[in-house]
């Protein structure tokens, strides 16, 4: 990436986020000191507000796509759209290498984790899977983005797929950005 890019990170929030960082690390540090290693344990069981970091920089995102896209009109979101699949792209085709194999029930496995209350429906050829923790999803309604975080999310599924497997196919059912309690994908293999 381009040093000046990081720059431009580091000025827009990148000392207030270290600022943060460090003053949250040096606080758990002095009382994980006095009170003991369980202060780790608990911070670490309790997590993080992962969805208001997940929308903060989804916002921030959009204001950056929608600043310019002002200026140099649709041609903004086609890049950036192009980029995505691209990326969803190869991390199909890592994540099969990670995995070693690339099969329907490799992908079926990785993404449920295992877990059978996601698959709706399952033959030799074909599943259909289920999510309800969609960030993105839940993001995009509340902040009613739902078309533009559609496309650089939902949109990129299929890419995803055939990146794992080129003989896979991905359609997207249903989603929550669509309104839908869940989002319902449908993977099958090519004839």
């Amino acid at each position: 990436m381009d040093e000046r890019i990081d720059e431009l990170q580091q000025q827009l929030f990148g000392g207030l986020h270290d600022f943060h960082t460090q003053r949250t690390g040096v606080l758990i540090d002095i009382l994980r000191e006095k009170l003991g290693d369980e202060v780790l344990k608990i911070i670490e069981e309790k997590g993080t507000d992962t969805y208001g970091l997940y929308r903060w920089h989804m916002e921030r995102l959009l204001y950056i796509i929608e600043t310019l896209s002002e200026k140099y009109g649709n041609q903004v979101l086609d890049i950036i759209c192009e980029k995505q699949l691209n990326d969803r792209y190869e991390q199909g085709k890592s994540i099969a290498e990670d995995l070693g194999s690339n099969e329907l029930n490799d992908y079926i496995k990785f993404t449920t984790g295992g877990n059978e209350e996601k698959i709706i429906s399952r033959t030799d050829k074909e599943v259909l899977i289920k999510s309800t923790g969609c960030l993105a999803g839940k993001i995009a309604c509340d902040i009613n983005k739902t078309d533009l975080i559609y496309k650089l999310h939902c949109a990129t599924d299929p890419t995803f797929v055939k990146g794992f497997n080129e003989k896979l196919v991905c359609e997207v059912v249903q989603t929550l950005m669509d309104g839908h309690d869940c989002c319902i994908h449908k993977i099958y293999v090519k004839d």
